[in-house]
C-alpha cells in the first residue's frame, strides 16, 4: 500500500489541526489528578514482569522510588515491586511522555502542553533533568542525578512554574529548529535558543544555572507537543495513524488511532551509530524512551537531511535514504505551518517505505550512561 486510507487521512486532519502551546509547569499529581497510588511511570509499553527490568530502567525506578520516599534504599526495590507495594505503568497511558530511562513519580515537576484550539486536550513531560554525566534519564542512577531531581522539585520547578510566560505557541519553535539545522530529536541547538523567551521576569539564581546546564530543555517540551499532535488522531475506526510510540529497553510499543487503548509491541532494536570515546566496546540498550513520539510525528530520524551537522556523524552507519525526501515515505502529508521540502507528518505503518527509525541516545545496557548516538531501526515483520 503506497497511500493512506480515508480513516487514516481523517486522523491526520486532526493532527495538523492541533496548535500546541506550552501552558503550565506543575507536579505531575497536580496536572493529572487521581493518579493511582504508589505508581511510577516509565517509557514505552508495559512489562510482563515489573520485577524483571533492564538495568538502566531499574536504576531509574530506584531513583524515582527513593525520591518519592517509598523506599529507604535501592536494595528494597525488588521486594517492593514483587509485592505490588510499588507499581509501574506506561507513562503514555496517562498522557505523559518521559525520555530514555527517566521514571516519573507524582512529585516530579512536569511541563503541560495543551491544544490552543481545544484546551482540554493536554500532554505532559517531566522537566529535563540536566546534562551529562549525572542525568537520571541516562540510566546510571547516580546520586548526583538524584540531587538534581531534588533541586528541581524543591526550588527550580516552583520558580519556573511561577515565571512561565505562557501560553507559548510551539509550532514556531519547531519551524525555528528545522530552519536552523535541527532534526529536533538528536540536535536541538536552534530550537533551544527559544527557551529564554519561555520565562518572564527574573529567575532565581538556581533556575538560571539550571537552564544554562540543561541544554536540551526544549526536548521535553517538544516531546509533549508531539504526543499531543499524534494523539489527536485517536478514536477513528480503521485508522492506521500511530498515536503513541515508545521503547522500554526490551520492546518497542505503539498504538494505532483505530485502537488507541491497545499497545502493539515488537522486540526493540539497538541504535546504530557512532560511540563516544571510551565506549567503543559498550553494548547499547535496545530502544528506550517516549521521545519516539517525535519520530512518529515525522521529526527526528526522518529529518536528518535538515540537520547536516548531526547527519555527517551518522554517514556509513545508516541507510542513505535517511538523507533524502524518501525518509518521509511512511508519513501521511505536509503541515501548513512547516513548509519544508518533502516534510510530512503522521506515521502510517501501512505505507511503502525504504527506511524508518528513531533517533536516540545510546544508553549503555550495563548502566554506563550515554555511550553514543544513532538511529534505532523500526522493527519489521
Amino acid at each position: 500500500m503506497s497511500g493512506s486510507s480515508p480513516a487514516t487521512e481523517r486522523s491526520f486532519a486532526r493532527l495538523i489541526a492541533v496548535e500546541p502551546e506550552l501552558s503550565r509547569i506543575a507536579p505531575l499529581a497536580e496536572l493529572v489528578p487521581g493518579l493511582p497510588g504508589r505508581t511510577l511511570f516509565h517509557a514505552g509499553p508495559p512489562f510482563a514482569d515489573p520485577a524483571d527490568l533492564p538495568l538502566p530502567l531499574a536504576n531509574g525506578v530506584a531513583a524515582a522510588a527513593l525520591h518519592e520516599g517509598w523506599i529507604a534504599g535501592g536494595g528494597e526495590l525488588p521486594a517492593a515491586l514483587a509485592a505490588g507495594e510499588i507499581r509501574l505503568a506506561p507513562a503514555q497511558d496517562i498522557g505523559l511522555v518521559t525520555p530514555l530511562a527517566f521514571v516519573v513519580g507524582p512529585s516530579v515537576f512536569c511541563l503541560e502542553v495543551r491544544d490552543a484550539c481545544a484546551p482540554e486536550r493536554r500532554a505532559f513531560s517531566p522537566l529535563n533533568d540536566g546534562p551529562l554525566p549525572d542525568a537520571l534519564r541516562l540510566g546510571g542512577g547516580r546520586p548526583a542525578g538524584r540531587a538534581i531531581l531534588r533541586e528541581l522539585t524543591a526550588a527550580v520547578g516552583p520558580d519556573l512554574a511561577a515565571r512561565l510566560a505562557g501560553p507559548l505557541p510551539l509550532l514556531p519553535v519547531i519551524a525555528r529548529g528545522l530552519a536552523g539545522g535541527d532534526e529536533l530529536h538528536g540536535r536541538l541547538t536552534a530550537a533551544q535558543e527559544a527557551v529564554p523567551g519561555f520565562f518572564g521576569g527574573p529567575l532565581a539564581p538556581a533556575s538560571e544555572a539550571y537552564l544554562a546546564r540543561a541544554s536540551q530543555f526544549v526536548l521535553n517540551v517538544l516531546m509533549a507537543a508531539a504526543a499531543l499532535m499524534i494523539g489527536a488522531g485517536a478514536g477513528i475506526a480503521g485508522s492506521d495513524l500511530v498515536v503513541a510510540s515508545g521503547g522500554n529497553g526490551r520492546d518497542l510499543g505503539w498504538k494505532l488511532a483505530g485502537e488507541p487503548g491497545r499497545w502493539r509491541t515488537a522486540p526493540a532494536t539497538r541504535p546504530v551509530g557512532p560511540r563516544l570515546p571510551g565506549h567503543e566496546a559498550s553494548s547499547p540498550l535496545p530502544a528506550i524512551g517516549d521521545s519516539a513520539v517525535l519520530d512518529a510525528l515525522g521529526l527526528g530520524a526522518a529529518c536528518l537531511r535538515f540537520a547536516p551537522e548531526l547527519g555527517a556523524g551518522l554517514r556509513g552507519f545508516v541507510d542513505p535514504a535517511y538523507y533524502g525526501v524518501e525518509a518521509h515515505a511512511a508519513f501521511v502529508g505536509p503541515h501548513p505551518a512547516l513548509p519544508f521540502e518533502g516534510l510530512k507528518l503522521g506515521l502510517d505503518l501501512t505505507r511503502t517505505r525504504r527506511c524508518l527509525g528513531i533517533m536516540l541516545g545510546m544508553v549503555g545496557a550495563q548502566g554506563e550512561g550515554l555511550v553514543g548516538r544513532g538511529i534505532a531501526p523500526w522493527p519489521e515483520g
